[in-house]
């Protein structure tokens, strides 16, 4: 680790206190010269950094630049040494996390970026990632079988509109099957890819891919999506996407430990907004329509569907809400 990105990180662990250039210097084993080129250097890059004389150096409230040293603080210990990187831009971190998933990344590495070229949505949709968003993916390694696993997908729209309401304190609610609104617009969109271990008849991986709608403006939706996207602040956005990013990823990564145990679907139920409501969809290319009575336990809808002697369960799949507050 070079003295900049040593100096970040210990000026991103202890944001509320101020650090003398003689405390890092005897911390890092560096001189002070070394420790005052280095605070430069981030001012330069953009980092709020207060130098007061006779206290020293502390990033100030204003600092909101997505790093690995910003998100890896704000981690809890046990999730502290997890693989990360961060990108101002790339193709999608879904590939990002792919390749590194095929050479051996371990459970929980995850890629962040600012923006992305081609973003993967649900059902090989595009993602559009503009700037003012954030986009990451982060590799579960799950010892389930794919029939089980698939419960990863309600728990990944757990972990980040828990994240969203406690870091944020937003009023975000969850549509089926995990995208995240508020306003009712979508300012989270969440995919899951599995990659199959055949020889073992199970799963060898799940990348989990979300896309936050942090600071976007309107204007840089594309076409298509403007009238339904959203963003959780159209301005004065505090800065606390370190913050936000690391909940989400520790949340995932808490609830990925046993998939099996469904107690986060009495959160996922609580907050989601299709409960009541009448709700349109297709099978086997035949339009349908019903009111959702319920969600089970596995993430289904049990629907009450018009002309049917017997409920609908609907496991997967995509649905149109019909109108109303939510």
């Amino acid at each position: 680790m070079d003295t900049k990105t040593a100096v970040l990180r210990l000026l991103e662990e202890n944001k509320t206190t101020a650090l003398s250039g003689q405390q890092i210097a005897d911390r890092l084993g560096v001189s002070r010269a070394a420790v005052w080129k280095a605070v430069k250097s981030l001012a330069s890059e953009g980092y709020s950094i207060s130098a007061t004389t006779n206290k020293g150096y502390m990033l100030t409230g204003k600092s909101d630049i997505v790093s690995v040293e910003g998100i890896r603080a704000a981690l809890p210990e046990r999730y502290k040494d997890i693989p990360l990187e961060v990108k101002d831009s790339t193709t999608s971190t879904n590939i990002d996390v792919g390749v590194a998933a095929t050479s051996g990344a371990p459970h929980g590495a995850t890629v962040v970026a600012l923006e992305q070229k081609s973003g993967q949505g649900r059902l090989g949709k595009s993602f559009c990632s503009p700037k003012g968003g954030i986009y990451f993916s982060t590799l579960i390694r799950p010892t389930l079988s794919i029939e089980k696993a698939v419960m990863i997908t309600p728990a990944a729209a757990v972990a980040v509109h828990k994240a969203i309401s406690d870091v944020l304190g937003l009023p975000v609610s969850i549509k089926w099957v995990n995208d995240v609104y508020m306003n009712g617009r979508k300012v989270v969109g969440i995919s899951t890819q599995a990659q199959a271990d055949i020889a073992a008849g199970g799963i060898s991986g799940i990348i989990v891919g979300t896309g936050i709608n942090y600071a976007t403006a309107e204007t840089d939706f594309s076409a298509d999506i403007k009238d339904k996207a959203g963003s959780l602040f159209r301005k004065d956005a505090p800065p606390k996407r370190n913050e936000l990013v690391a909940a989400a990823i520790a949340n995932l990564l808490d609830l990925s430990q046993d998939l099996t145990d469904k107690s986060y679907m009495d959160y996922y139920r609580e907050h989601c907004f299709v409960l009541g409501a009448r709700v349109d969809y297709e099978i086997n290319r035949e339009a349908k329509s019903g009111i959702v009575e319920r969600i089970d336990d596995n993430g289904a809808l049990i629907i009450d569907e018009d002309g049917s002697t017997e409920k609908r369960v609907l496991s997967c799949g995509e649905i149109s809400v019909r109108p109303r507050s939510i």
